[in-house]
C-alpha cells in the first residue's frame, strides 16, 4: 500500500506540472513551434523558420490555478535562435476554448502570445489571420466592394485575389486576378495598407527579381472606405487573437481606437471626449447603462493587453 501511494503521488506531481499539450502546434504569429515535455515539468519548444532552427525551454515554476501554470524562459541549444529573453515570465492558460502561452516583460506587460493550434502550416495560419483583418464591406470610388475570404466583389462581380507571402510570412501585398469579360480596375499587384477609415491599395511595380522588399509604389492608388456600419472597423479584435503582428502597422492614435473598440462593442461608456465623439458616431455602438456589468472575453482581454504593449513602446 505504501509503494502504491508513492507512485500515485509521483504521477500527480508530473500531471500538475507538465500541462502544455505536445499534440498541439504553438503559433507565435509568424512561425509554429512544437512542444516536448522534458524533465521537471519543463517544456522544450522548437521551430524551423527560413532555414534557421529556433529553440527555447519553458522552465516550470508553479501552478496558479487549474488551467494556469507559471514558467520562465531558459535558453535551449546555444546554436539555435531564441527570440524570447531568458528569465521572461510565462503564463500558460486554458480557458474559453483558448490554449495560450503568454510572455510578459519585466513590468508584467503582455508582449507576445503563442496559441495552441491543430494546424501545423504557419503560412496557412499567417494568411488566415491577415484575411480576418481585411474582410468586410467597403466603398471605393462610388462603388460597393465586398472583401471576402477568396475574392473581391465590386458591384457583385467577383475577382479572385491571392495573398503574397515570402518564406511563409505575409508581406502586405495582394495580387488581384483578371476575370474574362469583366473590366477590373483592381487587377494587378497592390500593397495593402490598413487605416482607421478602411484600406489604401497602392499599385506596385514588382520589378524583375520578384522579391517583395524591392517593390515600389507606382503612383496609382485606391482608397477603400469602411462601410459596414453594423459591426465597426475593428470587429475582428473581439474574435481574432492579434498575435500575428500585422496590427502593429497602425499608428498609435489608431491603435487607441482599436483597443477601445473592443470595449465599445460591449457598450462601454467613455469619459474621453474624443472617444465619445468617435464611437458616438458609429451606428453599431449602443452605450450600456453602466460599465459595472461589462465583461470581456478572454481573447478580448489578451488583445487589449497586446495593443497596450505596442502603444507603450517608443
Amino acid at each position: 500500500m505504501r509503494h502504491t501511494l508513492i507512485i500515485l503521488f509521483a504521477f500527480v506531481a508530473i500531471a500538475t506540472s507538465a500541462q502544455i499539450d505536445n499534440r498541439l502546434h504553438w503559433y507565435d504569429g509568424a512561425i509554429v513551434y512544437s512542444a516536448e515535455n522534458i524533465e521537471g515539468g519543463s517544456v522544450l519548444m522548437n521551430a524551423m523558420d527560413e532555414g534557421e532552427e529556433h529553440e527555447f525551454v519553458l522552465r516550470y515554476s508553479k501552478e496558479v490555478t487549474p488551467g494556469q501554470q507559471i514558467y520562465t524562459v531558459a535558453n535551449g541549444n546555444p546554436n539555435m535562435v531564441n527570440e524570447y529573453d531568458a528569465g521572461t515570465t510565462v503564463r500558460h492558460q486554458k480557458t474559453e476554448g483558448w490554449d495560450v502561452i503568454c510572455f510578459y516583460d519585466s513590468e508584467n506587460r503582455l508582449k507576445s502570445v503563442l496559441s495552441g493550434e491543430s494546424e501545423w502550416d504557419a503560412q496557412k495560419l499567417n494568411t488566415a489571420c491577415w484575411r480576418n483583418q481585411i474582410l468586410g464591406e467597403y466603398a471605393v470610388e462610388g462603388k460597393h466592394l465586398t472583401w471576402s475570404w477568396e475574392s473581391l466583389s465590386i458591384n457583385q462581380v467577383s475577382y479572385p485575389y491571392e495573398i503574397i507571402t515570402f518564406n511563409g510570412r505575409v508581406t502586405g501585398f495582394i495580387t488581384v486576378e483578371p476575370v474574362d469579360g469583366a473590366r477590373n480596375e483592381l487587377e494587378g499587384t497592390w500593397e495593402v495598407v490598413p487605416t482607421l477609415e478602411g484600406i489604401i491599395l497602392y499599385s506596385v511595380d514588382t520589378g524583375s527579381d520578384g522579391a517583395p522588399w524591392g517593390w515600389k509604389r507606382s503612383g496609382k492608388e485606391h482608397r477603400l472606405a469602411w462601410s459596414n456600419s453594423g459591426v465597426g472597423r475593428f470587429f475582428y479584435a473581439s474574435t481574432t487573437l492579434l498575435n500575428d503582428r500585422q496590427f502593429r502597422r497602425f499608428d498609435k492614435p489608431t491603435l487607441r481606437i482599436m483597443r477601445n473598440a473592443i470595449l465599445a462593442r460591449h457598450g462601454y461608456r467613455f469619459q474621453s471626449d474624443d472617444l465619445n465623439s468617435y464611437f458616438g458616431s458609429q451606428a453599431w455602438y449602443k452605450p450600456a447603462e453602466s460599465n459595472d456589468n461589462i465583461k470581456l472575453s478572454f481573447v478580448e482581454q489578451l488583445n487589449i493587453d497586446l495593443i497596450k504593449y505596442v502603444e507603450a513602446k517608443e
